[in-house]
């Protein structure tokens, strides 16, 4: 009977130790794929380096230059260096679900992964059945194979904060079983510190205030910034120092960022200064109907920032409502919006307006009627042309 009750007592122990075992091994997988999906891209990064890839990610962010910097990244380590054989690509707006479940689950003969890129798929373009396919195929992704579902075509956060509607089902899908990373928009200041340490590994000086400047000017639009480093490194040669001068000399004009100084010279009342920002304009060949949309929307973002204001709103909701992509446009938009109030800046809008109507209707010279359409809104910001404010005009 002791025996028996000793080899019993023995068995619930080996089961018991066999149960603590998997509960183990459950709570280190558990952790694994709780901790996986956390990855901001300087961890993508490293883990990229290190080769130590996954079966399934989904890239997306602001940053659209980081976006496709990671998914290059992600793509050559896979293949290899070899993505003309190795690589299998798929537009996700012309997606077809059977001919992407082919591809997974076949072999590479040119690399150690099977790599397939699926770009812009937008979630919400799918039928509810599509989408069921989808999130039960997704999974099933394992082995050799290295599925990278990137988006620099849309907003899978349509200007929200979190990703929004069929988006946010195959996000969270993916999260359960594979990485999801964002690339976020830097801050100026983050910005200006990695032109600086860009340039430092190209062997010239970038100081701070030029970095700076050279953000300012590009509005921080890291699709430009890079491009615009490269030029300016090549001019000052190898252990040249680029100065605030140059970046202001060598640095294309941007559509953007003139169109707001010409705004802005508008507010503070300074003609010349708007009157030379319409001269960059030209020169910069733009076709008319650019130019004053262009006036037109760095005006309207004045008047959205001035109306969030007075609401009480920050720089943070007036771009998760309006869907801005940079906050450059959007935090100088709060700095400037103060020098004249809505009234006043949503007439200028008005005459922008009635100019547009006037270019498609007259034969007159459009150079001098935008000139006359900027002289009014310098008279309207300086308190003449009530009847603008109105509404009483014409």
């Amino acid at each position: 009977m002791k025996k028996t009750m000793r080899f019993r007592y023995g068995c619930i122990r080996m089961a018991r130790g066999i149960l603590n075992s998997f509960r183990d091994l459950f709570a280190i997988e558990y952790e694994r794929r709780t901790l996986m999906p956390i990855c901001d891209p300087k961890q993508l990064s490293a883990q990229i380096r290190k080769g130590e890839l996954q079966n399934l990610y989904y890239i997306y962010g602001a940053d659209l230059v980081q976006v496709k910097q990671l998914t290059a990244s992600l793509l050559k380590k896979g293949t290899g260096g070899n993505a003309d054989m190795a690589l299998t690509r798929f537009d996700g707006q012309k997606l077809e679900l059977k001919p992407l479940e082919d591809a997974a689950r076949q072999f590479s003969m040119f690399s150690a992964h099977n790599c397939i890129q699926v770009h812009d798929l937008d979630a919400n373009s799918l039928r509810e059945d599509q989408l069921k396919q989808l999130l039960e195929f997704l999974p099933t992704v394992g082995g050799a194979t290295v599925l990278v579902l990137d988006v620099t075509g849309f907003d899978p956060k349509n200007g929200k904060k979190t990703p929004q509607g069929k988006n946010k089902k195959l996000i969270d899908c993916i999260a359960k079983c594979g990485i999801v990373c964002e690339a976020v928009q830097r801050t100026p200041q983050v910005l200006a510190k990695e032109l600086s340490e860009l340039a430092e590994r190209r062997g010239c000086v970038m100081p701070r205030d030029s970095a700076e400047e050279l953000v300012r000017l590009c509005m921080g639009n890291t699709l430009i910034l890079r491009s615009e480093l490269e030029k300016l490194c090549a001019y000052a040669d190898k252990g040249g120092t680029i100065t605030t001068a140059m970046v202001r000399e060598m640095t294309s004009p941007q559509l953007e960022t003139t169109t707001f100084n010409l705004a802005k010279a508008v507010v503070s009342q300074r003609p010349k200064a708007a009157m030379e920002e319409l001269d960059k304009l030209y020169a910069m060949r733009t076709n008319r109907t650019f130019i004053v949309h262009a006036i037109a929307s760095a005006f309207l973002d004045l008047y959205r920032a001035a109306a969030a204001l007075r609401a009480g709103k920050q720089v943070s909701d007036m771009k998760a409502d309006f869907g801005y992509t940079f906050d450059f446009m959007v935090q100088n938009a709060f700095r400037d919006c103060r020098r004249l109030p809505p009234e006043r800046l949503r007439a200028c809008i008005r005459v922008l307006r009635e100019l547009e109507l006037d270019l498609n209707s007259s034969s007159g010279e459009e150079r001098v009627m935008l000139e006359a359409a900027i002289v009014k809104m310098l008279a309207i910001a300086g308190g003449s042309y009530d009847s603008y404010c109105t509404g009483y005009h014409r």
